[in-house]
């Protein structure tokens, strides 16, 4: 009996624990796989092309430990020497497990931004077309698991956008995911708070 009662005040003391843990500030370096996560699971082929990857770095703010902003931003140098940019910003539900790991879920939206010949677009519309480009914008489904280690957390994300942008006359393509453009980065982040 008194071996129960000791579980069950473990059990609590860490229900706190965990739900407190989470850092109220995280942010660090980011890699991301720019192909498809079905086209790294055929081939790995791709995994040697530097110009398969877009490189940055991943802001967190967690808020109440179980909601979180996330802003992972990228750059990257495509084909004929494009420039790339790229942000989703994301709005996440977290559930954080023993203070040790951080498996987030949330929605957000991509913006896309390049540089070829002089010229800069956003969402592949000119860039003095801004809130056009907001419209032609594509709602993203986010998944991520991050490791803290004290200052320091590990993380993977994966990022499925969806069929149709914001001005569709059909609304269940706008929410409906397209699991084969499926994109995964990683991020090693620095805890602050």
């Amino acid at each position: 009996m008194k071996k129960k009662i000791i579980a069950v005040l473990i059990a609590l003391m860490l229900i706190p624990a965990a739900a407190f843990a989470t850092p109220l500030f995280q942010v660090g370096p980011l890699v991301a796989y720019n192909r498809s996560a079905i086209e790294l699971g055929d081939s790995t082929e791709g995994l040697t092309d530097i110009n398969n990857f877009s490189f940055g770095a991943d802001i967190r703010l967690n808020i109440a430990n179980f909601f979180s902003l996330d802003v992972p931003a990228t750059i990257g140098f495509g084909s004929e020497g494009a420039f790339t940019a790229a942000a989703i910003p994301t709005v996440n539900v977290n559930l954080p497990i023993l203070g040790l790991v951080d498996i987030a879920l949330g929605v957000g939206t991509q913006f896309d931004f390049q540089h070829v010949d002089d010229e800069w677009t956003m969402n592949g519309l000119p860039f003095d077309s801004a809130a056009e480009a907001f419209e032609q914008s594509k709602l993203v489904y986010r998944a991520g698991v991050t490791v803290n280690l004290s200052f320091l957390s590990i993380g993977l994300n994966a990022t499925v956008p969806c069929t149709d942008p914001f001005t569709s006359d059909d609304l269940g393509k706008i929410f409906t995911p397209v699991w084969e453009s499926t994109r995964v980065s990683a991020v090693v982040l620095f805890n602050f708070g």
